[in-house]
């Protein structure tokens, strides 16, 4: 550890004091029992966990420095243009005072102009929360934190879920992989989820999950999944050496059966929801409606791109990216089970990664997967790395974590049947079923 990195800690360490002391000092104005003294006991319980991991890290440092039998090399100081804008995390920390209202209406032009000059993800801006709101039916609405001149600390957009099947929660954000509170200070992010517990009562809700790559924002979360992520470098010629003979006599064989690509928008939506459909059914899961993937297409905001391989003028593998600022993502991907047995998932994973760094992508996102899994070792012989993903449960103590995934027992049977089922029933019923399952 750099005498930086120990100044850092220090100078932070500091400013969490300050911010106590701030906190302090508020409830002589403040009556004892109502909403405002609550919320300042909430703010002093964050401060002081903070005070504690801070001390706790520095103590540690003391403990390494003292043990060391022999000199560390000095850590590399990373630029901020080496990393995905998106998994970058935010280091300070609001010492002044703040409120969190409960906003029913999120798309708020103040809100999406806060989110035009801080970082956050592409599933945060107004028009995935649209999305959402027209094809699935789902009520979404937005935690709001602002200091005293009303001027946007940060937020937490949420999405309402209720069904007979798998009754009401609240998830940030569905669908998708990226959710959770956008905010430049740590501790305003960590406020926004302890102040989602209100909304159990208000909304009875079971549950409020929230899908951050933020760490330490609160004490109940899962940390079984990571994002697999690409550093792309400037050339395929470049990545053809990095990739390895192993690799590239995989992808290289599919080329025997003269696979052919297409890449495109609208005009292959047809062929990518027949691969797509198909191995969903395959995998026993209810599909999207294809007017889901419509939508994103016609949205002028999102980047999108559809990319189909061909066997015999067959599609037999697809793939959705969206792309944003220097990160390509591919969210949805499918190869049907015969033609993977020819390479051709390898195949067109390959030619993604050309595509990326033809569109001058710096990074390419493959998705979240579960550590060690199939899927986790599939992306990391490509060379990406993983970034950890935090699945945050607000919920009353004591209730179980819920579990409405595949890898739930319970839900085993319906898979099970699901697999039996023609593709043309599945495409039927599934999106009146998937819609509930974020």
């Amino acid at each position: 550890m750099t005498n930086t990195q120990v100044a850092k800690l220090l100078a932070k360490l500091k400013s969490q004091k300050n911010a106590k002391g701030e906190i302090a000092r508020q409830f002589k104005a403040v009556i004892k029992g109502s909403t405002e003294h609550q919320a300042l006991l909430d703010q002093m319980k964050i401060i002081s966990l903070q005070i504690d991991e801070t001390e706790a890290a520095l103590k540690s440092i003391e403990y390494a420095n003292a043990e060391a039998s022999t000199q560390a090399r000095p850590e590399q100081e990373i630029n901020s243009d080496q990393i995905a804008f998106e998994f970058l995390e935010p280091s300070e920390i609001w010492n002044g005072a703040f409120k969190i209202d409960i906003i029913d209406n999120p798309f708020l032009d103040t809100w999406y102009r806060y989110l035009e000059h801080h970082t956050h993800t592409p599933y945060h801006q107004d028009a995935w929360l649209r999305l959402i709101q027209t094809q699935f039916g789902h009520r979404s609405i937005l935690l709001l934190a602002t200091n005293q001149e009303s001027q946007i600390l940060g937020g937490l957009p949420l999405t309402l879920f209720s069904s007979k099947l798998f009754g009401q929660f609240a998830v940030s954000i569905p669908y998708i992989n990226y959710g959770g509170p956008i905010s430049q200070y740590h501790n305003i992010n960590q406020a926004l989820i302890h102040h989602s517990h209100q909304l159990l009562k208000k909304f009875n809700l079971s549950h409020v999950e929230i899908r951050s790559i933020q760490a330490d924002l609160y004490p109940l979360y899962t940390s079984k999944k990571a994002s697999m992520i690409l550093r792309l470098p400037e050339s395929n010629e470049a990545l053809e050496k990095n990739l390895g003979a192993k690799l590239r006599s995989q992808y290289k064989k599919a080329e025997d059966y003269q696979p052919k690509l297409k890449v495109g928008k609208e005009e292959l939506l047809n062929d990518f929801y027949q691969v797509f459909s198909h191995n969903m059914r395959d995998l026993g899961t209810p599909v999207y409606p294809k007017s889901f993937f419509q939508a994103i297409l016609d949205e002028p905001n999102i980047q999108s791109t559809l990319l189909v391989v061909h066997l015999a003028n067959k599609p037999v593998s697809a793939a959705f990216l969206i792309g944003n600022n220097n990160v390509l993502e591919i969210p949805w991907a499918s190869t049907i089970a015969a033609a993977n047995k020819k390479n051709m998932n390898m195949w067109m994973y390959r030619q993604i990664l050309s595509f990326a760094i033809e569109q001058k992508f710096m990074f390419f996102d493959f998705g979240r997967s579960t550590i060690d899994a199939g899927t986790y070792k599939f992306k990391k012989q490509w060379g990406a790395e993983p970034r950890q993903h935090y699945w945050y449960y607000v919920m009353p103590e004591g209730q179980a974590l819920p579990e409405i995934n595949p890898n739930n027992p319970k839900y085993k049977i319906f898979i099970a049947l699901w697999k039996l089922m023609p593709v043309w029933l599945t495409r039927w019923i599934g999106p009146s079923l998937i819609k509930h399952i974020p």
